[in-house]
């Protein structure tokens, strides 16, 4: 029987949760399909004998500054109409072999925005291989469902780019940021390499560019007053957001390294709370 108070706190729309264990640093869901049968693939009739079980522990977002497991038994089933065998439990909530939830792949893309993989790597106890393959499987997804933009529809761009390797390589995400269409991805953010690309755009085009995003890393700058004389440079309010983030969290380490060591770690589990927004916050975070 599951329980409505923690699957409501699991919140996701295919799973139910009968059990919450709380320690230290974890919160652990014991949880089920919500609804546990298939439809066979053969007869196209519902499957709801089990074939086999697996258990299987799946990592998800944090949840008031603790990290998240999901202890979930996948099930394979067989059709007592056609008797076909092992049909598996697809989700859209966590993918084929995945040990992740779809959102916590979302939730470390949006991680390395601002951290290199290393440090998400350690952050979240996974390995650095696993921070990549979770960013490229998210970005894959992103450019499948993408709408391209209308070159000549355009009047602001920004500009955004994501690691794709170890020792800093980047590949840069153009988009329109007002009608939310993905413009390119490029293989190279260096100065040179944009502003040829760019200069392949017509002039009529590059003119009618009023609005410019961007982090605050410089050589974008250069690159927008080069190819877009019109266009007003903006920093976007993600990366704002980010800076004053990376600055409360310096800040948060000078004075814990200052505490006594029960209050060091103190200090040290109030860092995700810090970061959170407003809104996101309970009673007993506030």
């Amino acid at each position: 029987m599951h329980n409505k108070l923690i699957t409501d706190l699991l919140d996701l729309p295919d799973l139910v949760a009968t059990e919450l264990i709380k320690t230290e640093e974890y919160l652990v869901f014991i949880a089920d399909y919500k609804n546990d049968h298939v439809k066979c693939p053969i007869c196209g009739k519902k499957a709801d004998k089990v074939h086999d079980r697996r258990p299987q522990d799946i990592q998800d977002v944090p949840l008031r500054d603790k990290k998240v497991t999901i202890k979930l038994v996948k099930k394979r089933y067989s059709c007592d109409h056609c008797g076909k065998r092992a049909i598996p439990k697809r989700i859209k909530s966590i993918s084929r072999y995945s040990r992740k939830t779809e959102r916590f792949k979302v939730y470390l893309l949006k991680q390395t925005d601002s951290r290199d993989y290393s440090r998400v790597a350690r952050e979240n106890d996974l390995s650095y291989t696993s921070i990549q393959n979770s960013v490229h499987s998210q970005l894959d997804t992103l450019i499948e469902e993408a709408q391209l933009a209308t070159l000549d529809e355009i009047e602001a761009i920004s500009i955004d780019e994501f690691a794709i390797k170890k020792k800093h390589k980047y590949a840069v995400a153009l988009t329109d940021p007002i009608n939310g269409k993905l413009i390119d991805i490029l293989s190279s953010r260096k100065k040179k390499d944009l502003i040829e690309y760019f200069n392949t755009w017509p002039k009529k085009l590059r003119e009618q560019i009023k609005y410019f995003s961007m982090d605050m890393w410089s050589p974008y700058k250069a690159v927008a007053e080069t190819v877009f004389p019109n266009a007003q440079i903006v920093v976007d309010k993600f990366h704002l957001v980010t800076a004053i983030n990376n600055a409360l969290d310096k800040l948060r380490i000078q004075k814990q390294d200052k505490q006594t060591a029960a209050n060091r770690k103190k200090f040290y589990k109030s860092r995700l709370t810090l970061l959170m927004a407003g809104e996101d916050l309970d009673d007993d975070s506030h």
